[in-house]
């Protein structure tokens, strides 16, 4: 027994000194990094953070810019809805208008002169209609890309600066 004691007593250290070993060989050589390595390193990262800032910041402002620019077009596309609905109501009136007045006459004469006035009639109300909502969708244009091109000359004055 007292055999099997020293034996055991062995192993553990001879694993000791077989993982000091290990440790020696795996060991990363320690060595004192000059001022100049450090210092430069420093500049680095400090420029680094602040270069990462201000790309940040111009990513929010762009996000911001967008979510502006979407929003104006999606009012403006909303009024040139409307008035497509207002023109299809005044059509509709129109249209019930004349079915009134055609079953008021009495001549085909009559009824011709009345299909010739209301064809005008709703031709020229489309021209006007076409009329509005190409000036509707010309201020979409002009109102949504207002943001963009002021984030634009900052975003371009800054690069100047720098």
């Amino acid at each position: 027994m007292a055999s099997e004691t020293k034996a055991r007593g062995a192993k553990p250290a001879a694993a000791e000194a077989e993982t000091t070993a290990a440790k020696d060989v795996f060991a990363f050589p320690t060595f004192e990094v000059p001022e100049i390595f450090r210092s430069f390193s420093e500049q680095g990262l400090n420029q680094t953070r602040e270069t990462y800032a201000r790309m940040k910041n111009a990513a929010e402002d762009a996000t911001d810019v967008l979510e502006e620019s979407i929003e104006t077009a999606r009012e403006t596309f909303r009024d040139a809805q409307f008035k497509a609905i207002d023109l299809a109501k005044a059509t509709t009136d129109a249209t019930f208008d004349l079915y009134r007045q055609l079953l008021k006459t009495n001549s085909i004469g009559d009824a011709l002169q009345l299909q010739t006035t209301f064809a005008r009639a709703r031709f020229e109300a489309l021209v006007d209609y076409s009329k509005d909502v190409q000036a509707t969708l010309t201020k979409v244009g002009t109102e949504a890309s207002k943001p963009a091109k002021a984030i634009l000359d900052k975003t371009l004055s800054l690069a100047k600066a720098a």
